[in-house]
Formats: C-alpha cells, sequence, structure tokens
C-alpha cells in the first residue's frame, strides 16, 4: 500500500473514531473516578498534556473552537484536579475502551509499533497537542497501546489540518461552516450570523489536500506491509465501532 492510499484510507475513520471513546463507557467511568465532569471531560482531557498553561495556549491549540468555551473547559480542569491528571485519566480510559473493543483483534502489536514508527518520525511543527500526546507513556497491552496510538495519529491529523486551514486563508468559524452546518458552528461556540458556506468549500478542499498529503509524507516511515496493516486494522476497528 503506498502512503497516499494509507492516508486516505485511514484519515476519516480515525477521525470518527474519537467519537466513540469520547463517548465510551470505559473513558467516563475513568474520568468520573478521578474526579473530571462538565466541560472538562473534554478541553481538560485532550488539553492536558500541554499542562497547567495559561487558557490562550489551550485556545490555540484547539483552534476552532471559540475561546470562551476552552476557556470555560479549562477553568473547570483546574477547579476539579490538575491538567496532566485529567490527561492521564483520559490515557487511561482510552486503553480500557480499545480493550473492551478491540481487543480481541489479532496483530495489535504489529500495529502499535508501525503506529509509533510512524508517530516518532513526524517531528511537531506548531502541533503542541500533537507533541502532547506523543510524549504520553506507551502501555505494555497491545490494545491500550494500539489506543493511545489512535489518539496521537488522530492529533497529528488534526494539526497539519490546521496548518492547511491556515495556508488557505480560513478561519476557524469558517473553517467549520464549509464542511458542517450552523448548529455545528454554534456547538464550536461560534454565533451568527455565519458566512455563505458555498465560497469557502473550495478552499476547505484545498486544506484536505494539502493534510492528506502532509500524513501522506509520514506515513513514508514505515514499509508498505507495514502501512496496508495499519489500514486493515484501523478499518477493522472502526467496523467494530459503528455496530
Amino acid at each position: 500500500m503506498t502512503p497516499e492510499e494509507t492516508a486516505a484510507a485511514t484519515g476519516i475513520p480515525i477521525a470518527a473514531m474519537g467519537r466513540s471513546y469520547f463517548a465510551a463507557d470505559a473513558v467516563g467511568q475513568a474520568l468520573g473516578e478521578a474526579g473530571f465532569s462538565g466541560m472538562a471531560r473534554y478541553v481538560g482531557v485532550r488539553g492536558g498534556v500541554l499542562g497547567d498553561v495559561a487558557t490562550d495556549v489551550v485556545v490555540s491549540g484547539f483552534a476552532l473552537f471559540h475561546p470562551a468555551i476552552i476557556e470555560a473547559g479549562w477553568n473547570q480542569t483546574k477547579e476539579q484536579g490538575t491538567p496532566p491528571d485529567a490527561a492521564a485519566a483520559f490515557a487511561s480510559g482510552i486503553g480500557l475502551w480499545a480493550a473492551d473493543t478491540f481487543g480481541h483483534l489479532d496483530g495489535l502489536d504489529d500495529f502499535a509499533a508501525a503506529a509509533r514508527a510512524v508517530i516518532d518520525a513526524a517531528e511537531p511543527m506548531s502541533q503542541a497537542l500533537y507533541a502532547g500526546w506523543r510524549a504520553m507513556p506507551v502501555p505494555d497491552d497491545p490494545a491500550a497501546a494500539a489506543g493511545l496510538a489512535i489518539q496521537v495519529l488522530r492529533e497529528l491529523r488534526f494539526g497539519f489540518h490546521v496548518h492547511g486551514l491556515s495556508a488557505v486563508g480560513l478561519t476557524p468559524v469558517e473553517a467549520i461552516i464549509a464542511q458542517a452546518n450552523p448548529q455545528q458552528a454554534q456547538f464550536f461556540g461560534w454565533s451568527k450570523p455565519f458566512p455563505d458556506p458555498e465560497p469557502l468549500k473550495g478552499r476547505h478542499r484545498q486544506a484536505e489536500e494539502i493534510t492528506s498529503a502532509r500524513m501522506a509524507e509520514v506515513y513514508e516511515a514505515i514499509d508498505a506491509d507495514q502501512r496496508a496493516h495499519v489500514a486493515a486494522t484501523i478499518e477493522a476497528i472502526a467496523e467494530i465501532t459503528r455496530n
């Protein structure tokens, strides 16, 4: 499998998979036991790898959200515990979700090793969330290691996507409106009036092309057989989470 084919086969499934584990019972239980609730269960657990930093740093990392949403979630996180503790609880929950959801699949150790080779080869450039998640300890359990790898790859692709959006001159709200409906923009904290999406869609497609090209570059770190195994494993996991 070529790097380009791997990037195309894994991009959407990995992005969609985040919705599965953020909402998973195992993750919710891990976060509840650690004392995190409300917006801390998104902003704090995802951004906690940044450490106890100023809100503006977290706003920059999340990129597409209205700053007020991130500020509220970050403040809740620090009221309930520490950002690193939130991230650690999330990582633990992802491991439990992975074991429960796809721990029965064969070849998870090879998948985790190949994904880690990609992750180790992709140096962060203005990708603080990716850098933080890349630095999280890798679990010994193959399923948990695979779950963490998915989260890190998700942040890697997101970082590349933000680069692409910036390169084509889209603002955060324009980027959301170009590919989603106004309700999604409101979920991200933005308010009407929203721009007309039609003139924005061409630039958004360009940003997606940049994102895919950058992901293809990082998949050059592994060979064709490893890329095929990564793509097949991601597809198998995605199929399980869709059912």
